[in-house]
């Protein structure tokens, strides 16, 4: 398959109808959508490797040796953090300020080393991004695109009584209860992936049936239409910047620097440049391309394109208290990343699943998304907080973020709406061979009031932007996660839990009062690598980065395709919300040329 790709020779100089840059997620699928048609030529550029048939891709487990491994991970790093600290999810293990921004490095993108946890978001979160000014980008329409990106796979029938099937057959493409929440007022939910996760349910995972492997953009996408000759798709090219020409007042992509072997090279665009390089490079290469703030181009020594303040602004991320942790007690056939190692586990294993081909491996499947009444008793306390504190800074608010405000008021306030998730996380790192079971029940912030931004912080492409998440600059987001610790600690008090754990490691009981447990959740942090907002498609007076149709303002041919242009982020694992956008984002360049 390798022998498919393309060769430097067959991209540089070249003219294509359509050169998409970068060839994760949504550069697949643009790019796999777009060259259906054998009258379209199409060029993708991606800077890392194939990793074609690699075992470490393939396994359903191998993302716990691909992440933070710089051969399939960009380790982008944050600015140091004033009020919050990276614990665990480092290269070392050991803290730090300057959160790592894991994000995939190869054919596939991030794809390749996630969780594999499959879910869409609440009805309202999307429904937010058209209430925002975006006609059209509404439930419904992204409802359909996202299921054309999956074939649903039911359970096996063979699988132990307490694991229950839960999904509907409407909710899902076709073609394409340990933690006792429900004592405390949480309902487990029979279908996750029709507009409604408040609950707590069995999540989906991107696993291919027939092999037991990762099923991931570039495998799904990209592989099957290698054959095609209206299709090159070139790894290992690192895009420099964009073309561009004036037209009048506007700006027109002529074509795509990039480098490869060393040499840096072009390719011409007939009809559009896509860039679809998320939510770190696609602010990124708009600004070394001289399209963004003319404040932040002059800095760093790039000529003024188009003035565009907005690129690289209203950034969110998810938080997530990574340092959760209970010893679960043995004899109870818990299974974790440890214990599936063990043999008499394996057995047991087999017996209960069949044999399949390969060894066995875990995935997760526990999710809990809830809502601020449900899991504090602080709710209306905390919300009336943070109106004042909004209130109070309106007049000095940028342009548009008084209104997403106001929509996360509205989210915070609705019961239907859930603002943290808790994840069933069965896995030690680094791994643990003890014997003993581990588990982590670890709360993430859904909806955060924080915005950060992405900039250049060079003139030299190769020179990591800087990125500056502001975590912890709005207060409400730190007691969001308090107060979820409280209920965590609530939940694993109670039966059954607190029959089946040990002990609860961490934070453990030296941690006891409110102040110790603030303290607690600031120094044990990680990124859930879910940023979005710094291409944001908002109206342009809103400041807004793209249009409806995802054309960057000021642009005649360019557009952004990928999360970096949702506005809100939404509170889910965000892949299937990608995959929409980009299905979406298909429909919308057909529509534009006729195709």
């Amino acid at each position: 398959m390798e022998q498919q790709l393309a060769q430097v020779s067959d991209v540089a100089n070249k003219t294509f109808d359509f050169v998409i840059v970068g060839g994760g997620l949504s550069g697949c699928v643009l790019a796999s959508r777009l060259s259906e048609n054998p009258n379209v030529s199409v060029a993708l550029l991606e800077a890392g490797k194939a990793h074609i048939n690699d075992p470490l891709i393939l396994a359903v487990d191998g993302w716990m040796g691909a992440m933070l491994n710089p051969e399939y991970d960009w380790l982008f790093r944050t600015t140091p953090q004033k009020e919050a600290v990276n614990s665990v999810t480092t290269p070392d293990g050991k803290p730090t300020p300057s959160f790592y921004w894991s994000r995939g490095k190869g054919l596939g993108g991030s794809t390749m080393i996630n969780f594999l946890l499959w879910t869409r978001p609440q009805r309202e979160e999307v429904e937010a991004v058209e209430k925002l000014g975006n006609a059209g980008w509404n439930w419904e329409r992204f409802h359909a695109a996202s299921k054309r990106a999956e074939t649903f796979c039911a359970p096996a029938n063979a699988q132990p009584e307490q694991y229950r099937t839960m999904y509907s057959s409407d909710t899902v493409g076709h073609e394409g209860d340990v933690f006792a929440v429900h004592t405390h007022g949480v309902e487990t939910i029979s279908d996750s992936l029709g507009g409604q996760i408040n609950g707590t349910w069995r999540a989906t995972s991107i696993i291919d049936p027939k092999t037991q492997t990762r099923s991931f953009a570039a495998r799904g996408y990209i592989y099957p239409a290698l054959g095609r000759p209206n299709l090159k798709v070139l790894t290992e090219a690192y895009v420099r910047r964009v073309i561009t020409q004036k037209d009048g007042d506007a700006l027109v992509a002529t074509g795509v620097e990039f480098e490869h072997g060393g040499q840096v090279y072009s390719v011409n665009a007939g009809k559009e440049v896509i860039l679809s390089a998320g939510t770190v490079k696609s602010p990124h290469i708009l600004e070394l391309s001289g399209i963004g703030d003319p404040a932040v181009l002059d800095s760093v020594g790039i000529p003024v394109q188009l003035s565009l303040p907005p690129v690289g602004s209203n950034v969110q991320d998810h938080l997530i208290v990574s340092a959760v942790v209970f010893e679960m007690r043995l004899g109870l056939d818990i299974i974790t990343s440890d214990t599936i190692k063990l043999p008499e586990f394996q057995s047991k294993l087999r017996e209960a699943y069949g044999d399949p081909n390969g060894p066995l491996s875990l995935a997760l499947s526990g999710a809990t998304f809830v809502p601020i009444q449900k899991f504090s008793d602080r709710a209306d306390e905390i919300i009336q907080a943070q109106e004042r504190r909004i209130a109070a800074k309106a007049a000095k608010l940028p342009p548009g973020l008084k209104e997403q405000y106001e929509i996360q008021l509205e989210m915070l306030k609705n019961p239907n709406v859930p603002d943290i998730e808790i994840l069933i996380f069965p896995f030690s790192i680094p791994p643990n061979d003890s014997g003993k079971p581990f588990v982590g029940v670890l709360p993430s912030i859904g909806h955060p009031f924080s915005r950060g931004t992405i900039h250049a912080s060079s003139s030299d492409p190769s020179v990591q932007p800087t990125i500056e998440p502001n975590y912890f600059s709005e207060e409400i987001d730190l007691d969001i996660l308090v107060e979820s610790m409280k209920f965590i600690r609530k939940v694993t008090g109670t039966n059954p839990w607190k029959d089946a754990m040990e002990k609860e490691l961490l934070p453990g009981s030296d941690v006891a009062t409110d102040e110790q447990l603030r303290d607690f959740v600031k120094q044990n942090l990680s990124t859930t690598w879910h940023s979005c907002g710094s291409c944001a498609m908002l109206p342009k007076e809103k400041n807004g980065v793209v249009d409806t149709k995802l054309k960057v303002y000021g642009t005649k041919n360019l557009r952004v395709a990928d999360l970096s242009i949702f506005p809100m982020i939404p509170s889910v694992h965000t892949q299937a919300t990608t995959y929409g956008i980009a299905e979406q984002a298909v429909d919308i360049i057909r529509a534009d040329h006729g195709l």
